[in-house]
């Protein structure tokens, strides 16, 4: 039976701010002074999929602040990942298992992949004007917060993004076997999810194979002789990389800062609510989206569950659909005290 998943992490941002400010309204003083001065540093999850077409399993997974604050996790048997850091985008991500070493990049929290492509990427983007002296992907890793502290940002996501262009480009036609067009959108090699099954996304992986994964890699020159040293096979054959081609027409498939796509197209229109405290709160409206067919489609996603993981300790206590309302009934931990409250989904026709 085909699973729709439903994206709604933007929802789910908009019911908590609606839960919290119904809570908020309902806490007595003394709540407030329980919690008056207490502050706690913020975090930020970030979550994902090492890979190189089979899951990079059992590696060690560190993510690095732009103050060179590090956490460590392992990837687990489908190469799946998630680790909580002190807030500090953007954030370097290394993957490493024996003499293998991934590498990645965040803009933000949310879903973040670590692949041979996103090492690619990454590394390939080693212009002096960004990274300084560091060359290697070691010395990019290990210099991260000097890095960010002389570059901006922006400076460096542009950068980041224009070299995964040049990954799609260079690989445009195993792209497009594998369903990535430029009507559709190319995905973006760095948060479009995926799981480890040979399809989609890693089916591009499948079929592309880099040598020379390890921190001593290196990229040098300019313009049309510019070079990494990594060695390349697309299906199996011998590739020339090609770091000035054209990425004229080489959309991306745009995400938002959890890595999810847009709301997909559908027949239907769906009105959010949360009911808390005795108050009834209107949360959003979304158009022209796609209905679960049943309780199992609609209680299965993830989407909401993980949106509300990073906000708190979150439980669903039960979870209802009756083919055109469904009703989540869930405890969440908050800064004022743990809550039950209900989040009514409403489809109608569009």
């Amino acid at each position: 039976m085909h699973k729709i998943t439903l994206k709604r992490t933007a929802i789910c941002s908009a019911l908590l701010s609606a839960v919290f400010m119904v809570a908020g309204c309902n806490d007595d003083d003394n709540s407030s002074n329980k919690n008056s001065g207490q502050q706690q540093a913020a975090t930020e999850t970030l979550s994902g999929t090492a890979a190189t077409g089979a899951p990079f399993k059992d590696a060690d997974i560190t993510v690095t602040n732009k103050n060179g604050q590090s956490k460590t996790t392992k990837t687990d048997v489908n190469g799946k990942f998630e680790i909580s850091i002190d807030a500090g985008a953007p954030y370097i991500v290394k993957a490493t298992k024996g003499d293998v070493s991934l590498y990645s990049y965040a803009a933000g929290k949310g879903t973040v992949n670590v692949t041979q492509l996103t090492t690619q990427a990454l590394l390939a983007a080693s212009q002096e004007a960004i990274y300084g002296d560091s060359k290697t992907l070691a010395e990019i890793y290990s210099n991260w917060a000097n890095i960010v502290s002389k570059t901006s940002a922006d400076k460096i996501s542009s950068a980041i993004n224009a070299s995964a262009k040049e990954v799609v480009a260079n690989l445009k036609t195993v792209f497009e076997t594998n369903g990535f067009t430029a009507t559709t959108g190319y995905p973006d090699i760095f948060k479009t999810a995926f799981e480890a099954n040979s399809t989609g996304l890693d089916k591009v992986l499948d079929n592309v194979q880099i040598t020379g994964l390890n921190g001593n890699t290196a990229c040098s020159g300019t313009g049309s002789v510019f070079s990494c040293n990594f060695q390349y096979k697309v299906n199996g054959q011998p590739y020339e990389w090609k770091y000035t081609i054209d990425t004229t027409g080489i959309v991306i498939d745009l995400k938002d800062g959890n890595g999810n796509s847009g709301i997909p197209t559908g027949n239907y229109n769906l009105n959010m609510t949360v009911a808390i405290a005795g108050a009834t709160v209107p949360v959003a409206t979304i158009k022209n989206i796609p209905k679960p067919e049943n309780k199992d489609q609609f209680c299965a996603s993830e989407d909401v569950q993980k949106a509300l993981k990073e906000q708190g300790q979150f439980t669903i206590n039960s979870c209802s659909f009756n083919g055109t309302v469904g009703n989540i009934n869930a405890t969440i931990a908050s800064p004022v005290g743990g809550f039950s409250y209900t989040a009514k989904y409403e489809y109608s026709p569009a």
